[in-house]
């Protein structure tokens, strides 16, 4: 029993029982044993890497060290051989291939980075192949089951103001969840009807404001946001019923109700995104704008777009053409 926790005994006898027992604290994480690797992840976060890149990072390369301990090795004593030998102990692990990817990704980053500040001699992951993935097209709404979703947010409570104001900003905007979440009063300019957004890497970009995201952030600021506000809040756009920021998890939750509330499978905030670069490619917007509006650094990240065009285009030739 817990110290402190009061019995009850008898007629309403309160006592006080005692507990010698240690109190538990939560576990810590161990620390990373391969010191160049530590130094690694101490840089990334230098560079503003987001949180959840951090975490992914630094269990894939604590993962990563202890297989190579195992082994007498380090990651600077490490070879091609041990790299290769790491991807094949990925594949007979079972993982997804996306998960292994993912691991080697962060093996050959961190290698590649050892390499240019000459903590080893050459990089020893450059030429091991990483898993064959599917290339999956990305998940989309139409148009008409966002505004079946959006509609059903539509009340004048500051929560319900605050939800359309961010679904709007998620497939109006094209914005990444936490994009969302981290907008500032400040980076809001309705007179010009642009935002100013920082993603991966602390890149900014301007993303145009429409119609529709514009009345549902007017509406926002003037009757839900002030009502949110507490003397302490952030000077952030979005906040919570505490006044405090939001959560990626807080989007996935927001539009998780509004979908089940319309009668739509779950999907992620993500989907959004994808639906807002979909919905511009296939209205005549070229790729090199769309990278700007989704703030992709290489035009090659954005071409997965031309594929679900593609598919448009096919879907139109065969619902339109006597000889499809």
């Amino acid at each position: 029993m817990p110290v402190g926790r009061r019995s009850r005994r008898g007629t309403g006898e309160l006592r006080v029982l005692t507990d010698s027992r240690p109190v538990e604290t939560a576990p810590t994480a161990p620390a990373m044993p391969d010191t160049d690797l530590a130094a690694y992840l101490v840089w990334l976060e230098g560079r503003g890497c987001s949180p959840a890149t951090l975490r992914a990072y630094r269990s894939d390369l604590r993962q990563y060290a202890g297989w190579l301990s195992r082994g007498g090795l380090t990651a600077r004593t490490a070879d091609a051989a041990a790299v290769r030998r790491f991807a094949a102990f990925l594949g007979a692990s079972r993982y997804a291939p996306a998960s292994a990817a993912r691991k080697l990704s962060a093996v050959r980053a961190a290698h590649a980075w050892m390499a240019e500040r000459g903590l080893a001699e050459g990089d020893p992951a450059l030429h091991v192949p990483g898993p064959r993935r599917p290339r999956l097209l990305p998940a989309t709404v139409t148009a008409g089951e966002f505004d079946r979703t959006a509609s059903v947010v539509r009340g004048a409570q500051p929560l319900e103001l605050r939800d359309r104001a961010l679904l709007e900003l998620l497939y109006g905007c094209g914005l990444r969840a936490a994009e969302a979440c981290s907008l500032r009063l400040a980076d809001v300019d309705l007179a010009q009807d642009h935002l100013r957004v920082t993603g991966k890497g602390d890149r900014q970009r301007q993303v145009p404001i429409g119609g529709h995201a514009h009345a549902a952030l007017e509406r926002y600021l003037r009757a839900g946001r002030p009502q949110l506000a507490r003397n302490d809040s952030p000077p952030l756009l979005l906040l919570s019923v505490r006044g405090r920021g939001l959560s990626p998890s807080d989007v996935r939750r927001t539009l998780a109700s509004a979908l089940r509330r319309a009668g739509l499978a779950e999907r992620s905030p993500h989907t959004l995104r994808h639906s807002f670069a979909t919905h511009l490619l296939e209205g005549g917007a070229d790729l090199r704008s769309i990278q700007h509006l989704l703030g992709h650094a290489s035009v090659g990240t954005t071409q997965i777009y031309t594929h679900v065009s593609i598919r448009h285009l096919t879907d139109a030739h065969r619902r339109a053409h006597p000889r499809a």
